[in-house]
């Protein structure tokens, strides 16, 4: 009993964190595409009411497009919205979509290990350039979000796998809320 006491509050926890670390990036994913509408609405004005430009916007724009997919990808990933194999759980019966999803999981985990293991290199890379950003923001800052989002990524994986071996029953398949 006590065994099973200690896997609810493990599960419990696991749910917790990947449940708090969902509602941050759901924050996050609202105050860039809060940014991009704001720069996207101040280069309108700049243009036609100034007769000006902001060179470094559309450089701001594409790099606040990368982070809102990251960030977007990683919620995706904390609400088992990523990328799955989804006929596996169709054609095997439900005692296996457990351990299906468990091996899915691995597999991912070292996908995602592998993107980041890259994008640390690629960082590094991008740190030599002098590339500016906005007056002495170096351009690299803006790129941090590749490394770190399949970290964060990473994270959200490794959590669905501790809930996934800690849970007694089978992993729900659909998300809640999903048409079946």
């Amino acid at each position: 009993m006590q065994i099973q006491n200690d896997k609810h509050t493990e599960n419990s926890f696991l749910q917790n964190t990947n449940a708090f670390l969902g509602k941050i990036e759901t924050g996050f994913l609202c105050l860039i595409i809060a940014m991009m509408i704001g720069l996207a609405i101040l280069k309108i004005v700049m243009r036609y009411v100034f007769s000006a430009s902001l060179l470094w916007s559309d450089i701001m724009l594409q790099h606040l497009t990368l982070w809102l997919c990251f960030f977007g990808a990683a919620l995706a990933t904390c609400e088992r919205r990523h990328i799955s194999i989804d006929v596996l759980s169709r054609i095997l019966p439900d005692k296996y979509t457990r351990w299906t999803n468990l091996v899915i999981d691995c597999i991912a985990l070292v996908v995602v290990a592998i993107l980041a293991y890259y994008g640390f290199l690629f960082l590094g890379d991008e740190q030599l350039s002098e590339a500016v950003l906005i007056g002495n923001v170096p351009l690299w800052w803006a790129k941090t979000i590749i490394p770190y989002g399949f970290v964060l990524i990473a994270i959200h994986i490794v959590l669905q796998i501790g809930i996934n071996l800690t849970e007694s029953g089978n992993t729900p398949d659909a998300v809640e809320g999903e048409a079946d």
